[in-house]
């Protein structure tokens, strides 16, 4: 009942309860969340994080600047990370929903799988820089970790759309970067392989043929795991 009222609050429209989201968010992350985090309560995750949500959705200028304050300070040398502000408090909030993908709840993870599209439907959230630069790497490594371990099979169209449409604002970081790092860093793979994964990736941009890419590269993955795994100690493998 708590986490409802704070929900009604940060929808507030005006400027009236404004002075409260501060104090909101430190309740939510330094309070609320440690304690939760790691604990079977489905409930209250699911409260917790539908409150974070509209906080967000409803007081995105809290945390980035509008077009006129962007344009005077586009210059400022300390503004590395774009028109964010209150970077610290938005980043606590970026990797609690990056440690929900982690844990086995389906609930939680489609919420806050459902909440990340929403944002950047409305607030073009992973083309943000200090989400961009800082986060996407991170949440695309959760994202395409849960499709090649099936730990969350249930939802792997929407992981796939979600991918997707973090691939897409950066594409070239995507096929250059994230791919050929997140292949090195699999276990019970050899060079070849990792090899095979990387080139049969095709780079294309379209939903349809990257779902299919992911799909294969997921498939092939846990195929050459599987051979791998089979093959007695000390055998020669080409």
């Amino acid at each position: 009942r708590f986490l409802k009222i704070l929900e009604l609050i940060v929808q507030e429209p005006g400027s009236a309860f404004k002075a409260f989201l501060p104090n909101v968010i430190s309740i939510c992350m330094d309070q609320i969340y440690p304690i939760i985090a790691q604990r079977p309560s489905p409930d209250i995750k699911q409260s917790l994080y539908r409150l974070v949500h509209e906080l967000i959705m409803n007081n995105w200028r809290y945390f980035f600047k509008g077009s006129v304050l962007k344009t005077l300070h586009s210059q400022s040398p300390q503004n590395g990370n774009g028109d964010v502000q209150n970077a610290q408090q938005f980043t606590a909030i970026m990797q609690s929903y990056g440690q929900s993908f982690l844990q086995p709840d389906l609930a939680v993870f489609k919420q806050n799988l459902e909440s990340l599209e929403t944002l950047n439907a409305k607030w073009k959230l992973y083309q943000k820089p200090i989400f961009r630069e800082v986060m996407l790497l991170q949440f695309l490594n959760v994202l395409v970790q849960v499709l090649v371990h099936k730990s969350h099979d249930l939802l792997h169209e929407e992981i796939v759309v979600t991918v997707y449409n973090m691939a897409s604002a950066d594409f070239s970081r995507f096929y250059a970067e994230f791919l050929p790092h997140f292949v090195s860093s699999c276990e019970g793979l050899d060079a070849n392989q990792r090899n095979i994964l990387v080139r049969n990736f095709k780079v294309d941009k379209d939903l349809p043929s990257f779902t299919q890419n992911v799909n294969r590269f997921v498939n092939d993955l846990r195929y050459y795991r599987l051979i791998n795994s089979s093959l007695p100690e000390g055998s020669v493998t080409f």
